[in-house]
């Protein structure tokens, strides 16, 4: 039997990098994963202890890489 529970506001999930969705937790026979409710393609942990860290870190929206040095000419 599996189970879908909302994760309470109170605890900092990353939204799903791929649809803006907040996760939920999924219960399969007594393991626990955190995944995107919109779709199960989605990234998703690995079944065991919840881990919203490791969905936290996956679900990162990355910077691009921002030089901060001014572009200087050719003499």
């Amino acid at each position: 039997m599996i189970q879908i529970c909302e994760i309470q506001p109170d605890f900092f999930c990353e939204p799903c990098k791929d649809c803006g969705a907040r996760p939920v937790l999924k219960q399969e026979k007594g393991l626990f994963s955190v995944i995107c409710p919109t779709n199960p393609k989605h990234y998703s942990t690995k079944p065991g202890l919840v881990d919203i860290n490791d969905w936290n870190i996956k679900n990162k929206k990355h910077s691009g890489f921002v030089d901060a040095s001014p572009i200087k000419k050719a003499s």
